[in-house]
């Protein structure tokens, strides 16, 4: 059985999680006082290592308000989440027709987040993507790029698995550790790079440069989630712009 695990935020939709929670935050976050709590309880979370708690936005909501003395300023997630809908265009063009092509082609898919399975799995679902299984932080208890993440597919061998994202502190440095085949999608492939076909990007002389400067910036952003930091660099073993170009490549490497 082959599977393919799929992250979600960049990868298959636009980041509908945070979308969703834009027009309630937007007011909260240009209070400095409100904004800085919040990145502090994350990153606290981050130190402490617990997997379950570092994405509970519904909790860090709690944990800040409760710091701050503030009224209930913020949103229900749950309840944003279950009167949601989403715009067509948070979901990838392409994203439907190529995972029924990797279907097609024998693939299992799982969608691979590291935002909290409670919260995601009803954005995947109103997206319509269709998966056979979720990994999470709440299902996984780790998150990416701890190897331990992908432990609910382990029955299937390590080779078996490929896994796609568009993080490379999180997703590439993850399947690099988890010895998977790590596949990044980086959406906003520059033209010169997109001219360059599939199989020679990982062979440009300027891929170094280009991941030291993409991981940099990510772990500005997001912090850096793994416990230690590998002493590598990132390692992508393919690199694609959108899903067209990921089962075209799937489909060349297929035995036969």
């Amino acid at each position: 059985m082959r599977w393919l695990t799929f992250d979600l935020d960049g990868t298959l939709a636009d980041w509908p999680f945070r979308r969703l929670m834009r027009p309630y935050m937007q007011a909260l976050l240009v209070q400095p006082a409100i904004r800085q709590a919040l990145r502090e309880e994350y990153l606290q979370r981050l130190a402490q290592g617990d997997p379950t708690r570092v994405y509970d936005w519904g909790d860090i909501y709690q944990a800040v308000r409760e710091k701050l003395g503030l009224p209930q300023v913020f949103p229900n997630i749950a309840q944003v989440l279950a009167e949601a809908v989403l715009e067509p265009e948070v979901l990838y063009p392409e994203v439907p027709a190529g995972l029924a092509a990797l279907r097609q082609q024998g693939y299992h898919i799982a969608v691979a987040t590291n935002g909290l399975a409670r919260y995601q799995q009803v954005l995947v679902d109103k997206l319509n993507i269709a998966y056979e299984q979720m990994l999470a932080p709440d299902i996984s208890h780790a998150i990416k790029p701890d190897p331990a993440f992908w432990n609910p597919l382990r029955s299937q061998a390590p080779e078996a698995i490929v896994h796609v994202g568009d993080l490379l502190s999180q997703d590439i440095w993850g399947a690099n550790a988890a010895g998977l085949t790590a596949v990044w999608v980086w959406r906003n492939m520059p033209p010169e790079w997109r001219a360059t076909p599939v199989p020679g990007r990982t062979q440009r002389p300027d891929l170094g440069a280009v991941i030291a400067a993409k991981l940099q910036s990510e772990l500005e952003e997001h912090g850096l989630v793994a416990s230690i930091r590998p002493q590598t660099l990132p390692r992508p073993d393919h690199i694609v712009a959108d899903l067209k170009e990921l089962v075209a490549l799937l489909a060349a490497a297929a035995p036969g």
